[in-house]
């Protein structure tokens, strides 16, 4: 028995070293490991490497965004962004409250946000609330710029600033507010009913510390509007003479006790002012445009050539767009843009009737009735979408984004390529 095992034993050894394949059963396991393993000091290095360029890619994106490193956009990014919170079930959106004014609905930092006659709701991309609060004000009128809002009562005292996420402050006037504005920064002016004076201009900064403080003696001033860094102020107002109208705009440096420079308009109404991006100012008017070089004190005014003006959009990065129509019923409107400079560089004949209008990344839309017409800056429409029956006022978000403001409901429309 003995040399029967010890000859099994030879021949399985030979038949071993004569096999082209390793028998697992024949070696250890340890032996299959690879031969020629990862040095563990190139690990650590490549791992060192990778920190390394990490580090430096999150360095350069915070020195890019530095001014919008916020604690209230770090919070919403942890929350909204990295947590999912409040992801919405999609577009159309059935609005809280009874009714929306077309003024009341606006983009802040490309989020959709209205203002309704019972709550201030500001929504996320997929129809989800980032907010919803509720307010008594009697006549609501909400301001828009990027990352704040201001809400104010008109012909009341209440104001409320908002963030997307929260509500930053509220508070209320020492007297009737005619109009409010906020700049990008967060400093606001609340513009009232003066108590020895006409109107009064108040300027506050973020933290509700007050910073300026101006009366009116000639003029009933009701509309104002601050410059992105809160540092100077446009506002217009009206007054009688000699039995006719007179309107005048003002602009106001912060810094100064008396005005910086005064414009003034015989036989004319201004609805509206805006303190554009590039330090000029424009202002839209019964029967003109008017812009305003405060840098080389030089006022232009494109006149409507007696047509009736049926919408406007005023936007601080380009400037004006304006639907004008030859019939004062609001049928086949042009549409008329003045740039930033005072130029009008688009005019186009639509031949329809235009209930909004907005801009975006050298792209101008039209809402028609039923549909919603894209143009370049050569004033060549490059899209057309169809649009609800309900639909009164659009949002252009961005490049694929339009939100639609309607009678009850607020949409969401993907745009596709253009048809250029």
């Amino acid at each position: 028995m003995k040399k029967l095992k010890e000859l099994s034993a030879k021949m399985k050894q030979k038949s071993s070293e004569e096999r082209k394949y390793m028998s697992y059963e024949d070696v250890p396991l340890t032996d299959y490991r690879d031969s020629d393993p990862v040095p563990k000091n190139l690990t650590k290095k490549f791992f060192k490497v990778f920190i390394i360029l990490f580090l430096g890619v999150v360095t350069v994106l915070a020195l890019v965004n530095l001014d919008k490193l916020t604690p209230e956009n770090i919070s919403h990014w942890f929350q909204y962004d990295l947590l999912g919170k409040t992801e919405g079930v999609g577009f159309p959106v059935r609005y809280v409250g009874t009714s929306i004014n077309t003024e009341n609905f606006s983009l802040m930092d490309r989020a959709p946000v209205y203002c309704s006659d019972t709550s201030v709701v500001v929504l996320n991309s997929n129809g989800g609330e980032y907010q919803n609060n509720q307010h008594s004000f009697a006549n609501p009128i909400l301001k828009t710029d990027k990352e704040y809002s201001i809400i104010y009562n008109a012909d009341a005292t209440g104001y409320r600033i908002i963030n997307r996420d929260s509500t930053i402050y509220s508070g209320s006037a020492q007297r009737k507010l005619f109009d409010a504005d906020i700049a990008e920064n967060g400093t606001y002016a609340l513009l009232t009913y003066g108590n020895d004076y006409l109107s009064t201009l108040t300027v506050n900064d973020k933290n509700d510390n007050k910073i300026y403080g101006y009366s009116f003696a000639e003029y009933y001033v009701s509309c104002v509007s601050v410059n992105s860094n809160g540092t100077r102020a446009a506002l217009s107002g009206i007054s009688a003479k000699d039995g006719g109208l007179i309107s005048v705009i003002y602009i106001l440096d912060f810094s100064q006790k008396t005005y910086y420079q005064k414009y003034e308009f015989e036989d004319s109404y201004i609805y509206d002012i805006c303190y554009l991006d590039n330090d000029k100012v424009v202002a839209v008017g019964d029967n003109s445009v008017y812009h305003i070089d405060i840098d080389n004190k030089k006022m232009t005014e494109i006149s409507y050539e007696s047509k009736t003006l049926t919408t406007y959009t005023l936007k601080r990065n380009f400037g004006v767009l304006i639907s004008l129509s030859m019939n004062p019923d609001g049928r086949e409107c042009d549409i008329v843009a003045v740039n930033s400079d005072g130029n009008k560089c688009i005019e186009v004949n639509t031949g329809k009737r235009i209930l909004s209008l907005d801009y975006r990344n050298e792209k101008l839309c039209a809402l028609f009735p039923s549909t919603i017409g894209i143009y370049n800056m050569e004033g060549k429409e490059i899209n057309s979408i169809e649009s609800s029956a309900d639909s009164r006022k659009i949002c252009y978000c961005d490049s694929k984004t339009l939100y639609v403001l309607g009678t009850s409901n607020i949409y969401k429309i993907e745009v596709k390529a253009d048809a250029e």
